[in-house]
């Protein structure tokens, strides 16, 4: 630990009244209960994104149209989409 991050970390023990080695035990604790609190929060989240991944798994992929199959409309649409991204 670098000395002037060591130096901080002894003051705000001293201004807490504990000894350093109970200090960052303690500061281990919180973070620990933080990423705890986080993991709970996205919890609902993070299943529902492996079931969408697990579900999707199962799709076959589309097979894209040949640029000739597309109408004119469509042809446009895709040189001015492909002109304004490669200038």
């Amino acid at each position: 630990m670098a000395s002037d991050v060591a130096a901080a970390v002894k003051a705000h023990a001293e201004a807490a009244g504990m000894e350093v080695s109970a200090y960052m035990i303690a500061a281990a604790v919180a973070q620990m209960a933080r990423d705890d609190a986080a993991t709970g929060a996205f919890a609902a989240l993070d299943a529902g994104d492996q079931a969408a991944e697990e579900q999707a798994a199962g799709i076959p992929a589309a097979e894209w149209p040949s640029f000739a199959a597309l109408t004119a409309e469509e042809r446009a649409l895709v040189r001015r989409v492909l002109g304004s991204a490669f200038p």
